[in-house]
């Protein structure tokens, strides 16, 4: 049977996800999860990837992305097929890795994207790999709640879901982010995420993240490739 077509549109955003083949637990080694990282951030910077939320459990992943003119195909391609690559060399096997192409939904509403992040990032508690989300550090709930110096994720266009600067947003966040904890049965609330220092500022994302409602090109310029 023929695979279904994908929607696929310029300066889309998406939730991506896709596990491994058998459910390897390939991320269990934080060398491997560090790798696809690192890719994971070489893809963005190549592309012009904006990332508003990721995680990588033991055996799949996910991420919450923006396109730019680059299609998304594209630069998944680049994600799933280099690490495979580098895996199978790594470790001296063949044959497929992933279970499946990966799986993309449109995120079409601000609110539907408010809960896709708020899920990716309560993922690795409702794994049972840690009690708080802060604690997993393959994951972008750290870089939002705490001063990363190199998030891989765009703090400002991921927060200004939640409010208009930056204490309000994480202050919303935060919130939120107690409340699937409570309903989650392994989670614990602890209280231990407070703003960030005395000051304060305006958020700013520079591009809109949504798509008309025909599906419309945001008009992006398309960056020029090796």
């Amino acid at each position: 049977m023929p695979r279904g077509r994908r929607l696929l549109v310029e300066g889309g955003l998406y939730h991506v996800y896709n596990r491994f083949a058998r459910g390897e637990d390939v991320f269990a080694d934080p060398e491997e999860a560090m790798e696809f990282s690192e890719l994971l951030r070489e893809v963005k910077q190549r592309d012009g990837l904006t990332i508003y939320g990721w995680a990588l459990l033991s055996n799949h992943f996910h991420i919450a992305v923006r396109t730019s003119a680059v299609p998304l195909s594209r630069s998944m391609q680049r994600l799933q097929g280099g690490f495979a690559k580098r895996f199978n060399r790594r470790w001296g096997r063949s044959g497929p890795l992933w279970q499946s192409r990966y799986q993309a939904r449109v995120i079409d509403s601000q609110d539907y994207c408010e809960q896709v992040i708020l899920y990716i990032h309560l993922n690795p508690v409702r794994a049972g790999l840690v009690d708080n989300p802060a604690d997993h550090v393959f994951c972008g709930h750290r870089e939002l709640v705490k001063r990363i110096r190199d998030p891989l994720v765009d703090v400002d266009n991921a927060l200004i879901s939640f409010g208009s600067t930056l204490k309000e947003a994480r202050r919303h966040y935060n919130e939120r982010i107690r409340t699937g904890l409570e309903k989650s049965p392994s989670g614990a609330w602890e209280g231990i995420f407070g703003l960030l220092g005395p000051r304060d500022r305006e958020l700013s994302a520079p591009e809109p993240f949504h798509i008309d409602v025909l599906g419309r090109s945001t008009g992006l310029e398309r960056p020029a490739l090796d």
